[in-house]
């Protein structure tokens, strides 16, 4: 899954010294990942430089008609990413499938109607060795069957090991012994680590074992008991982005296909014309500022007007400022909340 560098800069080729930089690597590694780029400690010049780490980059997003729908999917990646790591949550698949996933993806209509290769059990698995012999049974279908049951959920800790029933108690900070052992699930290459899922099943789950990337979210957002008003505005996000993984919302490329193809100087020839082209960059425009409203697009979700008026330029002042004007802005934030029997007023000279 290598291909050759798709950016050479001029200086940076036989002059790149291979022992101390990562240059050439990066060249090539930089545009192999589609959709996910992995990014190892970049090398430091002297000892006091700082250290950076192994990082890891979302970059499947494309740029959507409005600012919301960028807000939305941008908040849901951010937090995607502190749902698997507070969860120690694995979505590893062979890089083959992320191939295939990317070229699924090119079709006509994927999201809606395509099925994409995504891991089956994200949590360390309850019985099995990787599913050999043995039906699955993740930590979620345990949770699933402890509601549905109406069980106090506070023995969670207590598993099934190959029909044997063991307690695992749970230590100090709440971490089972089990999670312990076992903070992510296995990686493997078996076929049982993956499936195929729709991308409503990927959003929103699949029968007992997969919750489902949105539920878990809200769990997050739950676990961090997360304020009433960010609550409101990020659950506006999910409930965008759950609308357009069960195809109740079209995607931009949809609705572009459909604006191309009812536009009546359209003549079915795959031809765009300067004036089609025109219209459906101005309707985008109208769109963006929201003095446009597309139903299958947007559905219920209404874009603020964007406007100019009122705006004005500030420019950033090089000039002191007066010791009395000056008092009298840090007055204010003394006499703020925050500041009270913390702060302590000592004579200031200038």
């Amino acid at each position: 899954f290598i291909r050759d560098p798709l950016v050479i800069f001029d200086g940076a080729v036989e002059e790149v010294d291979n022992e101390t930089q990562t240059e050439h690597f990066e060249s090539i590694q930089s545009t192999n990942w589609q959709t996910v780029r992995w990014k190892p400690p970049p090398p430091r010049n002297n000892p006091n430089d700082p250290h950076i780490g192994w990082r890891t980059e979302f970059r499947s997003m494309e740029m959507q008609i409005t600012d919301f729908e960028n807000a939305a999917f941008s908040v849901f990646i951010v937090l995607l990413t502190r749902v698997i790591l507070s969860f120690d949550l694995n979505l590893y698949i062979p890089l083959s499938r992320v191939d295939a996933n990317m070229q699924r993806a090119h079709s006509r209509n994927a999201a809606a109607k395509g099925k994409f290769f995504f891991r089956r059990h994200m949590a360390p698995l309850e019985e099995g060795d990787n599913g050999y012999g043995v039906k699955y049974t993740s930590m979620f279908a345990r949770v699933v069957a402890k509601t549905q049951s109406h069980s106090d959920l506070s023995d969670l800790n207590s598993i099934s090991t190959n029909s044997t029933s063991v307690s695992d108690e749970a230590n100090s900070d709440e971490v089972s012994c089990q999670r312990k052992r076992a903070p992510v699930a296995a990686g493997c290459d078996e076929e049982n680590s993956f499936e195929e899922m729709t991308m409503k099943e990927i959003m929103t789950g699949k029968g007992d074992y997969f919750p489902g990337l949105i539920p878990l979210v809200r769990a997050y957002l739950d676990y961090i008991n997360c304020d009433d008003v960010a609550y409101a505005k990020i659950s506006k996000y999910l409930d965008f982005i759950e609308q357009r993984s069960i195809g109740a919302l079209v995607t931009p490329a949809t609705w572009l296909r459909n604006f191309v193809r009812d536009h009546p100087s359209y003549k079915g020839d795959s031809v765009v014309s300067h004036e089609i082209a025109y219209d459906l960059m101005m309707a985008c425009k109208d769109i963006g500022e929201g003095k446009r409203h597309e139903p299958e697009l947007l559905g219920d979700f209404i874009i603020d007007p964007i406007s100019t008026k009122g705006a004005y330029d500030v420019k950033l002042e090089g000039k002191r400022i007066k010791n009395d004007h000056l008092f009298e802005l840090l007055s204010r934030y003394t006499q703020r909340e925050s500041f009270s029997g913390n702060f302590q007023t000592d004579e200031i000279i200038m």
